[in-house]
């Protein structure tokens, strides 16, 4: 007689489904510099980046290459990438947007699964005048570079992470954990294993896109997602290739209208 045996792992199908091998995520939005919080949610796991992670996880190339932000924004500088680069790609990036909330704050969306931040609805994080292009040290920090057909204007669709991400291997106190973890009294579920992330919007970022569209009185943001990306050189400035979203996160509508606030988001990957 012939048996199948499913396993699913925790015996959490859905979970598994959802989460990508990713077992939960804890996102902290502050205004800039304080420690006022803004929200406190977890992000989704989407279909792109489920199929990053099990791509990563196996070194299998994907059966379907998903679209990218690059060729549905029509970025500047984009290039053909090979199965070894794609899979290759790394988190690197995030951008923001505007279709995860209704007009009132209480009407935040459920994150679907099979859906990325809109193209139009992302938020550039920088909308210049050509002739105040970013310097090639700000060019370090923005990403997703688009000269708009038609007009004078330049937009910067990504940003790069506030610092370099942390992997954190430690028990929920806080203590490291170190090679002798097998000789340990403390429960698997005294330990905990993450990566952490520090995402930053300053007062300059998203206005200027609002300030020369529809007016700096629509100026918000209600949704947030990472990116994954291969980094490609062209006449000295990156360009990265292939960009695709890991994540999505859904919150209230955050208003950019006071010019002088900053948000800071921290974000905690565990696995």
């Amino acid at each position: 007689m012939n048996k199948q045996l499913n396993l699913f792992d925790r015996g959490e199908k859905a979970r598994a489904y959802d989460n990508a091998i990713i077992r939960k995520t804890d996102i902290v939005i502050k205004v800039h510099g304080t420690d006022v919080e803004l929200f406190r949610g977890s992000n989704k796991v989407i279909i792109p980046g489920s199929i990053y992670t099990a791509s990563k996880h196996f070194g299998i190339v994907p059966p379907v290459k998903l679209p990218t932000y690059n060729t549905a924004l029509g970025l500047d500088g984009i290039q053909a990438l090979s199965d070894a680069q794609e899979l290759s790609a790394k988190v690197v990036l995030f951008c923001v947007g505007t279709d995860g909330c209704g007009p009132e704050s209480s009407q935040v969306f459920d994150v679907d699964y099979t859906k990325w931040i809109r193209p139009e609805s992302l938020v550039p994080f920088r909308y210049v005048f050509d002739d105040n292009d970013l310097s090639p040290a700000m060019r370090e920090r923005y990403f997703g570079r688009k000269k708009l057909l038609g007009t004078d204007v330049i937009a910067y669709y990504f940003k790069a992470f506030e610092t370099e991400p942390t992997l954190n291997v430690q028990y929920i106190d806080g203590t490291p954990i170190d090679e002798n973890i097998y000789l340990s009294h403390k429960s698997m579920s005294e330990a905990e294993t993450f990566v952490e992330l520090k995402l930053t919007i300053t007062k300059d970022d998203c206005r200027e896109f609002f300030d020369k569209t529809t007016g700096i009185n629509d100026a918000k943001i209600n949704t947030i997602s990472l990116l994954t990306g291969v980094p490609v050189v062209i006449d000295g400035y990156t360009y990265y290739q292939g960009v695709r979203p890991l994540t999505k996160l859904n919150f209230p509508n955050e208003s950019l209208i006071d010019l002088t606030k900053g948000i800071d988001i921290t974000y905690h990957i565990y696995y």
